[in-house]
């Protein structure tokens, strides 16, 4: 085994080559994608599978009481409800805007005060998109929900120091969410 040296780590050497792309399957959310892949040192050629999306942001949004705003909505792919922080595809012109779109429509509030956390990927795997985070503080509600005709989302608010015990329970479980979560607390640990 190596030892690691972040220095010198460089994440775009070493690539696979690709060549012979097929679109296979077009969603409004990825599009299903294989190319034949080959390795630097030709051991392995063969079609690979991947999911192409534009990228995510989400939200973590702050009121003055330091509470963070949480939203509730069915998700199909598990078949259950689930907690979360606001968040969706980015369709604006920029992440930021994006955000301050996904913040205003899921939930009425806004934020003058905004802050990039930072961006992780899904599952790199399948997936070619990156999920974005954003700090909001000192949200206030200025609107109703501008839900899309698919979303019924439903808004808690709770203290910032719940988030833990929410996540270490799995009320809090999506993984873009409790990464984004995690970030954060890296960031601006928890005093008690």
């Amino acid at each position: 085994m190596k030892p690691f040296h972040p220095e010198s780590y460089d994440p775009l050497s070493r690539l696979w080559s690709k060549r012979n792309r097929k679109d296979l399957f077009s969603t409004p959310i990825f599009d299903l994608v294989s190319w034949h892949t080959e390795s630097p040192d030709k051991r392995v050629s063969r079609e690979f599978f991947h999911l192409e999306s534009r990228d995510w942001v989400n939200v973590i949004a702050l009121t003055p009481e330091n509470k963070i705003l949480l939203i509730d909505q069915y998700r199909h792919g598990i078949h259950r409800y689930s907690l979360e922080i606001p968040g969706g595809i980015s369709e604006k012109n920029t992440l930021l805007e994006s955000a301050q779109a996904e913040l205003a429509e899921e939930t009425g509030y806004v934020s003058q005060e905004w802050e990039y956390l930072g961006k992780v990927t899904g599952n790199p795997a399948i997936l070619n998109n990156w999920c974005h985070t954003f700090i909001a503080k000192n949200v206030r509600k200025l609107q109703e929900q501008d839900l899309d005709d698919s979303e019924q989302i439903e808004i808690f608010e709770t203290p910032l120091e719940n988030v833990p015990a929410l996540i270490e329970r799995n009320i809090l479980h999506h993984g873009m969410m409790v990464a984004a979560l995690g970030m954060y607390f890296i960031k601006h640990p928890i005093h008690r």
